[in-house]
């Protein structure tokens, strides 16, 4: 299994699609910040679209173009002169998601409209590693084909009521996010965090390993020489890369797998503590209650997470 793929192994994921809009210009999109562990996505399918963010900052979208908002911030869609425009509503349509439309006359804009939930584990490890906002552009993009391809089958199936698009459509959203990830870590200089670590190739050895294996005793001497580094020069790597030392990283690694493990697995507390490192279970028990709030027993008996078994 490849890095990105152990590592999203580890988090549970609910993503769903809902809106399809088909606007007119003039018109506006106004959306509130989300839920905690909430993340927006919008699929641009047609047209163009521009993006305002609460710090002024304006985006510009285009046919192939998807944002997502991975802290659930307040944004502004809109296209046309903003003070002509009209505010979309529902209207019938297939009823695999709502559908909205306006009453503007101007060029028109296809949007798919979505959300990522991540459960508390992937809220304290996976959303707390991304940006604010994540865009990426499929058009006149061969490596990202694959996503593009998925934007229109998307497209496709929410436009028609035809059997089993329920189910494909859950499918395709479920896999948006894998792909979108490895989009976004290709293609841009992802800030300093757990996932920066993927899109280093210096350190992607290192990544791996603990991945990998989390519960071995790992010394900062045997990651750095499966980079090819001397020990100092992979720690100060490391800690700019990663804003967090080495084994920061593998105690988060170890709480998520060990998270995982409560939620679904029915072996001993014990056993889960020596499979991600711990001889002893007290002290699996500390670092688990400090990373998590409760305690792995506690953890156990509450379900783990509202979204287990859900991943993507």
């Amino acid at each position: 299994m490849d890095t990105l793929s152990r590592l999203l192994s580890l988090f549970s994921l609910h993503t769903s699609l809902d809106i399809r809009c088909s606007l007119a210009a003039p018109w506006v999109l106004e959306e509130a910040a989300a839920a905690p562990g909430s993340a927006p996505y919008h699929l641009i399918i047609d047209g163009a679209a521009s993006v305002d963010l609460p710090d002024g900052e304006r985006l510009e979208l285009s046919t192939g173009d998807i944002i997502v908002f991975p802290h659930g911030g307040a944004h502004r869609l809109h296209a046309g002169p903003p003070a002509q425009a009209s505010t979309p509503h529902d209207v019938p349509g297939p009823d695999l998601v709502r559908w909205k439309a306006n009453e503007g006359d101007g060029p028109l804009t296809g949007i798919l409209c979505g959300r990522f939930v991540f459960d508390d584990n992937a809220r304290r490890v996976l959303q707390r590693a991304l940006p604010p906002v994540i865009v990426v552009r499929t058009a006149n993009r061969p490596d990202f084909s694959g996503l593009h391809a998925l934007m229109m089958m998307l497209r496709s199936e929410t436009d028609q009521a035809r059997p089993g698009s329920s189910t494909v459509v859950s499918h395709l959203s479920s896999a948006l996010f894998a792909l979108l990830m490895r989009a976004w870590l290709d293609d841009n200089a992802v800030m300093p965090g757990l996932l920066a670590l993927l899109a280093d190739r210096r350190l992607g050895a290192a990544m791996q390993r603990m991945l990998q294996s989390p519960g071995r005793p790992w010394l900062v001497e045997d990651l750095a020489a499966a980079c090819f580094m001397s020990r100092a020069t992979f720690a100060r790597v490391f800690r700019q890369v990663a804003g967090q030392t080495p084994a920061a990283v593998l105690t988060e690694l170890r709480m998520a797998q060990a998270a995982i493990a409560l939620a679904r697995d029915t072996v001993s507390i014990g056993e889960i503590a020596e499979t991600v490192g711990y001889q002893s279970e007290a002290a699996f028990h500390r670092v688990f209650k400090r990373s998590h709030g409760i305690g792995p027993g506690e953890y156990r008996r509450k379900g783990a997470s509202a979204w287990s078994g859900k991943s993507t």
